[in-house]
């Protein structure tokens, strides 16, 4: 779905964009990406034949600014290394890191103005929001809890100050606030609800400086164990772990009037075909229509192009891909369905996700199912809950044989890595020689 996160830079105006992918799906992203470029073009010859508003030669001006990198990293944080490293960023001041799976109705203008409006101290900006979709989670399966710490300036700024997990805080069975952050920000705010939006803006000069001047902590190692999110963190902790004043993070959070949102899980994904659903059906209204149809399709579901629906089939809340056969007295509720999909006669389907290339024959029922992609239901199957996948030998002996490897690994891995709360902290009132501080 990175088509949808580049038209959304298209509206930003950047001068340029680089795609980062890892090597397995190069190929793949590359060319999805040529399509994107050559659907964009396209598009934009027809309106300016049509004598519609726009220009050919912009919209090939920003394809062309689009490129795309397979990089080799174990975490996201390599890749801000790998900019720093690289001549990618020559000759810009500033960068934008964007997640590939955001939905927003927000205009990019509020971010990039709100990062324009920042403090003088302040080198980057991270966004944050709420959920505003309709799932409960009340255990914290679909949405990690995370105490984030931020203060609000008498500008009216706010300002990012620390990240706790809910892994650390529970290690710790309490939440250890800093007694350096408390002394400097006595208003901060602790928010439980608020949600990574992984997008962030910075200042290429003054954070690659500070990676400069601090090589022994900003390491190779330190980029390979550490995400983004942590080193904006780590960032943000300059602002009072200092004696004197530091660099600082800004800090925004979406306002509420805006829907914005990550598909970065199945229930989100889910969820949120029923909220746009829901809003198409609000937009088309009940409008009556002249003649029956031979299938049942409510406003609130989307069929693809070039998909046949047979008689007396029902479609609600449901988004269907392209190129489709779904037969007769068929009933779908609640489901994604890609494309290539072949659905016989008399099946039920609710709350399902089936991949491409699936065959359902007739008469099964599935309810809350995921289907892998290829894969052929038999007759008269009845599941619920369940996950159908396609199972095959292929590289079994090969897996076996690395179990030790993978193992060693994992081990070496997690002994490599730090906790949220103690990493590297080193400050100038670790000695305490005053006794001010009660550690």
């Amino acid at each position: 779905m990175f088509e949808y996160v580049l038209d959304w830079c298209e509206k930003a105006f950047f001068p340029k964009i680089t795609l980062v992918t890892d090597e397995e799906s190069y190929e793949e992203m590359n060319s999805a990406l040529e399509n994107y470029k050559l659907a964009k073009t396209n598009k934009k010859k027809i309106e300016s034949e049509a004598e519609i508003v726009g220009s050919t030669e912009e919209v090939f001006q920003y394809a062309t600014s689009i490129d795309i990198v397979s990089n080799i990293a174990s975490s996201s944080g390599e890749i801000l290394s790998y900019l720093k490293n690289s001549n990618k960023l020559q000759g810009f001041e500033n960068f934008v890191i964007l997640p590939c799976d955001f939905i927003t109705n927000l205009p990019p203008q509020v971010l990039i103005e709100a990062y324009r409006n920042k403090s003088d101290q302040d080198i980057g900006l991270a966004v944050h929001y709420k959920n505003s979709l309709d799932i409960e989670d009340k255990k914290n399966t679909i949405f990690p809890k995370n105490y984030t710490v931020y203060t609000e300036l008498e500008d009216g700024q706010q300002q990012l100050l620390d990240i706790y997990s809910k892994e650390d805080t529970d290690f710790h069975k309490a939440l250890k606030l800093r007694t350096q952050m408390s002394w400097r920000y006595p208003n901060s705010t602790v928010g439980t609800k608020l949600l990574n939006s992984s997008i962030y803006f910075g200042s290429c000069k003054q954070i690659f400086e500070i990676f400069e001047r601090n090589q022994l902590k900003f390491s190779e190692q330190y980029f390979r164990t550490r995400t983004i999110s942590k080193i904006f963190r780590d960032l943000a902790r300059r602002s009072w772990r200092h004696s004197s004043l530091k660099e600082s993070i800004s800090f925004l959070i979406v306002p509420q009037q805006a829907t914005f949102f990550r598909s970065n899980n199945l229930p989100v994904l889910m969820e949120a075909n029923r909220y746009f659903m829901k809003l198409q059906a609000q937009a088309k209204g009940q409008q009556a229509a002249k003649e029956k149809p031979i299938a049942n399709v409510g406003n609130d579901s989307l069929i693809g192009a070039e998909t046949e629906l047979g008689e007396k089939t029902n479609v609600k809340r449901t988004v269907v891909g392209p190129n489709c056969w779904i037969g007769k007295r068929v009933k779908l509720t609640g489901c994604l369905i890609l494309n290539d999909v072949r659905i016989e006669d008399d099946v039920q389907l609710e709350n399902c996700i089936i991949g491409h290339h699936v065959i359902i024959q007739p008469k099964a029922k599935l309810i809350n199912c995921n289907v892998e992609s290829t894969y052929q239901v038999s007759k008269g199957t009845q599941a619920k809950g369940d996950t159908l996948l396609c199972f095959t030998l292929e590289g079994l002996v090969d897996q076996n044989a690395d179990a030790s490897d993978l193992s060693l690994e994992a081990v070496s891995s997690t002994e490599g890595d730090e906790s949220d709360l103690d990493d590297d902290f080193d400050d100038e009132y670790v000695d305490n020689a005053d006794g001010l501080f009660a550690y």
